[in-house]
């Protein structure tokens, strides 16, 4: 397959304008890498669980997209599940342009295209998202043992708190509550029940 200079490996920053789901676990998202100090237009496909982790890692601009996502599968489930045209939630529309996602780390590789005369190549306009992971943190002033402990335990919580409220949406739209909990990365029964006493706790108070 013949490649295309430039490329990266990895990016620091996405905006995604159109997100576009089938009955697959394949998701394929409209949108902008942004590199080098300037926006290019790209595509990416992603997994469906990969696109719930950068979500999730995104903070409130995920958590936006996330719940418009719930809403519009529910609107769209019966599309899905029949194997019919795809459905593409346009992000444009709901927040006013392309949505920036800026605090991951994204790993990418090449696609593929083949041209007019049957010849595999590297898609210039298109890349697959192989792996997200959290930025390393720049260097903050040193927090005492039991603030840093603290600032840990408030954050991991908010984490299984929004999880759950993941897991409660796919119950919503009429996942299985096997699926719901594979989709909302709580298959693990410690971890559910951390995630639900800390809804609970929150909710309670």
């Amino acid at each position: 397959m013949k490649k295309v200079k430039n490329l990266p490996s990895a990016l620091h920053a996405i905006s995604i304008g159109q997100i576009i789901f089938d009955a697959s676990e394949w998701v394929s998202i409209w949108g902008f890498m942004v590199h080098g100090g300037s926006s290019s237009r790209m595509d990416f496909i992603l997994t469906f669980d990969q696109l719930n982790k950068l979500l999730r890692l995104s903070g409130e601009p995920g958590d936006k997209v996330q719940m418009l996502l719930v809403t519009e599968l529910e609107r769209y489930r019966a599309s899905l599940n029949d194997g019919q045209q795809p459905v593409l939630v346009d992000l444009t529309e709901h927040f006013d342009g392309p949505v920036l996602f800026d605090t991951c780390r994204i790993e990418v590789s090449p696609t593929g295209i083949q041209d007019a005369g049957g010849q595999w190549r590297t898609d210039p306009n298109c890349l697959s998202i192989d792996e997200i992971s959290p930025l390393i943190e720049r260097a903050v002033p040193m927090l005492s043992v039991a603030a840093a402990s603290r600032r840990n335990m408030e954050q991991c919580r908010e984490v299984l708190i929004k999880l759950y409220e993941l897991y409660l949406g796919y119950l919503e739209i009429g996942f299985d509550d096997d699926s719901a909990l594979e989709k909302a990365e709580l298959k693990d029964d410690l971890k559910f029940k951390m995630a639900y006493y800390s809804w609970q706790t929150r909710n309670a108070a």
